[in-house]
C-alpha cells in the first residue's frame, strides 16, 4: 500500500477548470451553455480544440435555427402538447442535415441545442432564448480554444 500514488492534476484540467470560471463569471445570469462547450472544446491540442470546435459551431447554429423555426412554428400552432413529437422530428432532421453537410460529429451537438430551445421556458421569446443559448454555446468554445491556445499551449501530436 505504500506504492499508491495519487496521479497529478494535468495541465489540460487546469486549463478547462480556468475556462469554465471565465464562462461562470462572464455569464453569470446563465453560464450553463458556455461552461459546457468550454468543457467539451478542451483538447490534448489546439488543433484538436479546433476540431471540435468546428463541429460543435456547425451543430450550434444548426440547431439553434432549427430550434427556433420548431419552436415558432409549435407556439404557432398552438401544439405545445405535441412538443416530444414536433422536438423528435426537429432532432431527425438535423441529424440528417449534419450528414448532408458532412458533419456527422455536428449532428450530437444540433440536437443539444434544438432541444434546449424547444424545451425553453412558454413565457420567453423564441428569438432571443435561442439566440442566447447559441451566443453562450459560441462563447465557451472561443474561450477553450484561447485558454488552450495562451495558456501554456501543448505540443501538436505528429
Amino acid at each position: 500500500m505504500s506504492d499508491f500514488k495519487l496521479p497529478r492534476i494535468g495541465l489540460r484540467n487546469i486549463k478547462t477548470a480556468i475556462s469554465v470560471c471565465i464562462c461562470l463569471i462572464l455569464f453569470s445570469k446563465d453560464p450553463f451553455f458556455a461552461a459546457i462547450a468550454s468543457i467539451m472544446c478542451m483538447q490534448d491540442t489546439v488543433e484538436h480544440s479546433l476540431k471540435i470546435a468546428t463541429n460543435r459551431v456547425v451543430g450550434t447554429l444548426l440547431g439553434g435555427l432549427l430550434g427556433l423555426i420548431f419552436l415558432y412554428l409549435t407556439r404557432w400552432l398552438q401544439a405545445e402538447t405535441f412538443t416530444p413529437y414536433i422536438t423528435s422530428i426537429g432532432v431527425v432532421i438535423a441529424i440528417y442535415l449534419c450528414n448532408l453537410l458532412k458533419r456527422p460529429a455536428a449532428s450530437a451537438m444540433s440536437s443539444l441545442v434544438l432541444i434546449a430551445i424547444m424545451i425553453a421556458p412558454a413565457t420567453s421569446n423564441p428569438f432571443i432564448y435561442a439566440s442566447k443559448r447559441t451566443i453562450e454555446t459560441i462563447f465557451g468554445i472561443t474561450v477553450s480554444i484561447l485558454v488552450n491556445k495562451y495558456i501554456k499551449p501543448p505540443k501538436e501530436q505528429d
